[in-house]
């Protein structure tokens, strides 16, 4: 049987005041709204399996946000989790969801926008095919900037490893839009902690533009952004910086679109979670934390495109390694997925300079080999 799909957006800006995420320093609510924050989601069923993708301008769904949109999708909807990838534009411009005092009615309203972003694709399902195309895009720029002390800092390296692909599906119907799904690398980092602004940065309003010109639902992952910020970023934060790169991306999708091809006919379902382990630094393992840190990826199978995700922090050159061992076969490496507190994964060479992602990630300069390792694993799974 053809695959059929359906795709919809809803809205999901904190309607009362909410704590947002991204930024520590932060010590009280939003004080305004620059744009709203939406939800996107595709359905896809080949009549045996249904497949569920959502991207949301959000950091990530941590487990407090995570666990209940899985229970609501799979209890109304008869959906398993492992059918379900939540992904997180990760923007630092919009409510936190780490399930603390703050943002609990918050939380409660996305869990209901999920479920019936989830049933209303649903409600549209209609036969598609799918069509594919690799672009490049220089929003990001590497920002482990080694300054004149030898020390790095979170700058500007424009000679650092940078995964500059956009990976772009296009799910269609009688030669319409149905969905996009995008894999591109870059924090949504544009507006910093001095703002209190709810906003999706750069990504929310790229996002929101090409929708206007598909009329359709465009979800948007973010690849191996760990070490990728998006370029030009200023402090005090302003929001032309991130129009302005929006504008930039909006062009490159554009210029994507048009080198769009047939994929060979593939109905193929799937989604998997993976459990894994990763070797802890030594200070965890003195504090008693054990010598494994235990997390799970997860995959999801569309047709031609296997998605591959983390819960988690994954550098640029990560996500390259894989996917050029699958070359040249459609597979998307994201961060920020199904999940959010398995940290940063420096891949080994960080180590020799150390900076913010190492001292901030739980793992080992071993832990980046395991998890490339896993991701391939992952990937075979869904063949």
């Amino acid at each position: 049987m053809p695959l059929t799909a359906g795709s919809s957006v809803l809205d999901i800006t904190p309607a009362s005041p909410c704590h947002l995420g991204g930024y520590a320093s932060r010590d009280h609510p939003h004080e305004n709204i620059h744009d709203p924050l939406s939800l996107r989601a595709l359905y896809v069923t080949n009549g045996t399996d249904e497949i569920v993708l959502v991207s949301a301008d959000l950091l990530w769904f941590r487990k407090p946000l995570m666990n209940p949109v899985h229970d609501a999708i799979s209890s109304e909807l008869g959906i398993p989790n492992k059918h379900v990838m939540l992904c997180g534009t990760h923007t630092h411009s919009a409510p936190i969801t780490n399930g603390d005092n703050r943002n609990r009615q918050y939380l409660h309203f996305v869990t209901g926008q999920a479920l019936a972003a989830v049933a209303i694709a649903k409600s549209r399902a209609q036969t598609v095919n799918i069509r594919s195309a690799r672009g490049t895009s220089k929003i990001g720029i590497n920002r482990r900037e080694q300054i004149a002390d030898g020390s790095v800092i979170l700058g500007e390296n424009p000679d650092g490893t940078i995964d500059r692909e956009i990976v772009l599906t296009s799910l269609e119907s009688d030669g319409k839009t149905v969905a996009e799904i995008c894999s591109f690398a870059a924090h949504g980092t544009v507006m910093g902690g001095d703002s209190y602004v709810v906003s999706g940065d750069w990504c929310g309003l790229a996002a929101s533009t090409l929708e206007k010109q598909s009329d359709s639902a465009f979800l948007f992952m973010s690849g191996g952004s760990a070490n990728i910020n998006p370029r030009g970023r200023t402090r005090p934060s302003t929001f032309n910086v991130a129009i302005s790169l929006a504008e930039e991306f909006v062009c490159d999708i554009s210029d994507t679109r048009s080198s769009l091809s047939e994929t060979a006919t593939d109905d193929a379902l799937g989604g998997a979670f993976r459990p894994i382990g990763l070797p802890r630094k030594l200070r965890d393992i003195e504090e008693g934390k054990g010598k494994i840190a235990r997390t799970r990826i997860h995959g999801l199978r569309i047709g031609p495109l296997r998605i591959l995700g983390f819960p988690g922090e994954v550098f640029s050159q990560t996500t390259m390694s894989v996917k050029k061992v699958f070359s040249p076969s459609l597979v998307a490496v994201n961060s920020y997925t199904t999940g959010g507190e398995a940290g940063y994964v420096p891949v080994k060479e960080a180590y020799d300079t150390g900076g913010y992602e190492v001292r901030g990630s739980p793992y080992s300069e071993e832990g980046e080999a395991v998890l490339r390792s896993e991701f391939i694993a992952l990937a075979e799974s869904l063949r």
